[in-house]
């Protein structure tokens, strides 16, 4: 109930008021979590990024709130680019923490009349868990956690479905790359194996331009192409460089195998 009422405040929250409501909040999130904001800024400083914790922050934010106001239905404006209909065929959607990352899938949604499985990890918080399933979920949306995917991805393949998957997330099956002369792990184990058992691949992401949402595709691999996850991880690295500040670098591990 209080995540609902929250999401229904914020919701309903005109954009000065929410660039206000960051300015109050942000000064108390530090004085709990000072640590993870000199992280953030050792990160960015050895990245070389002229980019402050502060501007990660509030553009983490308010694109997450433009996220709640899209997934609630209410208008937020948004343009698509090269998304062309994709129907009657197995496609894997691939993307990063950029932007207003959570109106990826709800876009796709739109615009696909395949059923859309939703790669997710599990937040610890089981409430807050919940309401995010209910938020994220719609009639041809279908929420699947990330150790379950090897389980249900040769049926996806039959079955001709819509597999959605953030590359800068899963703790399963990922490999580390070297992104902004960092080691960020990726989870691109599972597209690739997806295209060789016959999936198209999809590179797409989002970001915030001139107060617009722009949800673009970047590339596309064909069915059995030759992928190579180097590669990918290097054009996820144009995307962080073009926007740096809408990167949630929240989502890096602060050591192997850790998460902050």
């Amino acid at each position: 109930m209080f995540f609902s009422i929250l999401a229904f405040f914020l919701g309903h929250l005109p954009d000065f008021l929410a660039k206000i409501l960051f300015e109050l909040l942000y000064p108390i999130y530090l004085l709990k979590f000072k640590k993870e904001k000199n992280y953030i800024l050792g990160r960015l400083k050895k990245a070389n990024l002229q980019v402050k914790p502060k501007e990660v922050y509030k553009n983490l934010f308010l694109n997450g709130l433009d996220s709640l106001k899209f997934l609630q239905n209410k208008k937020v404006p948004v343009k698509f680019e090269n998304l062309n209909p994709m129907q009657n065929e197995c496609v894997v959607f691939v993307s990063i923490h950029l932007g207003a990352f959570e109106m990826l899938h709800r876009g796709l949604a739109n615009l696909v009349e395949s059923c859309v499985n939703l790669v997710v990890s599990e937040f610890r918080n089981k409430r807050l868990d919940k309401f995010l399933v209910n938020l994220r979920g719609t009639q041809n949306i279908k929420i699947v956690r990330d150790f379950e995917v090897s389980q249900i991805l040769k049926n996806v393949i039959r079955n001709k479905e819509i597999l959605a998957v953030m590359a800068d997330q899963s703790k399963y099956g990922e490999e580390y790359f070297e992104i902004l002369g960092q080691s960020v792990p990726l989870f691109l184990r599972l597209p690739i194996t997806a295209n060789k058992l016959g999936a198209s691949v999809v590179l797409f992401r989002t970001f915030k331009k001139d107060e617009e949402h722009i949800i673009r595709i970047e590339r596309i691999y064909e069915p059995r192409s030759n992928m190579d996850s180097a590669e990918i991880a290097k054009m996820f690295e144009s995307w962080i460089l073009e926007y740096p500040e809408q990167w949630a670098w929240n989502y890096c591990p602060s050591g192997k195998g850790k998460r902050i």
